[in-house]
């Protein structure tokens, strides 16, 4: 579903990201990991279509991702979704459903009460604690049943109870949609968890493939 090509990223001559080439497919949870700035969550925004490689291709379904365009069909935790301060949590996530027209309030307030919070609350974004803004971040992310779901660091900010959860929901997620779901995380029992193949950015960008001992 996803195929990378010998793809390179450069930032002023400094390499993030250097040759990689792979698959990514259905059915399966493929972990990114790496040290603060190795490039996780740039390869990560690649795939999205947000940064262009220097060299190489992406593809999704066989299809190059072209400059300007984003990968279709796909959900994303990151640090550039821009929820409004002054909405609720139904009242963010509307607001995002109408540019697709894919859902409507029922389904949004299903995907709501599933990451534990409450559809019918008037309480607006700015008052949110990080685990509520993170739980927001996730329903977007899943609330049109994505086939692609590329998530960065997706548990920041929970609590132990609701990582069990997401745990949980997303492998279920996966398995019901044959989908396909890479993520980032510092957290080895995320990765141990959730993550039936892992490969980690090591120095100079170069992209590893982990055995399970690691």
């Amino acid at each position: 579903m996803i195929e990378l090509c010998g793809v390179t990223k450069e930032f002023h001559g400094n390499t993030v990201v250097e040759d990689v080439s792979l698959k990514f497919e259905e059915g399966m949870i493929y972990g990114i990991t790496g040290r603060n700035g190795s490039g996780k969550t740039i390869l990560l925004k690649m795939i999205m279509g947000l940064v262009r490689p220097t060299k190489g291709e992406v593809f999704i379904d066989g299809k190059p991702l072209r400059a300007g365009f984003f990968a279709e069909d796909t959900g994303v935790v990151c640090d550039s979704i821009g929820f409004l301060p002054q909405l609720s949590a139904m009242e963010n996530l509307y607001s995002l459903a109408r540019i697709q027209k894919k859902i409507g309030i029922p389904e949004i307030r299903r995907i709501l009460e599933r990451m534990g919070l409450d559809a019918d609350s008037k309480k607006v974004y700015r008052k949110f604690s990080l685990g509520m803004k993170q739980k927001l971040a996730i329903a977007q992310a899943f609330m049109e049943q994505p086939r692609i779901l590329l998530l960065d660091e997706p548990m920041n900010g929970l609590d132990e109870e609701s990582v069990e959860d997401m745990r949980e929901f997303f492998k279920e997620y996966v398995k019901k949609h044959n989908a396909v779901m890479v993520l980032t995380s510092h957290n080895r029992e995320d990765i141990g968890e959730l993550c039936s193949c892992t490969y980690r950015i090591g120095k100079g960008g170069r992209l590893c493939l982990e055995s399970p001992e690691n």
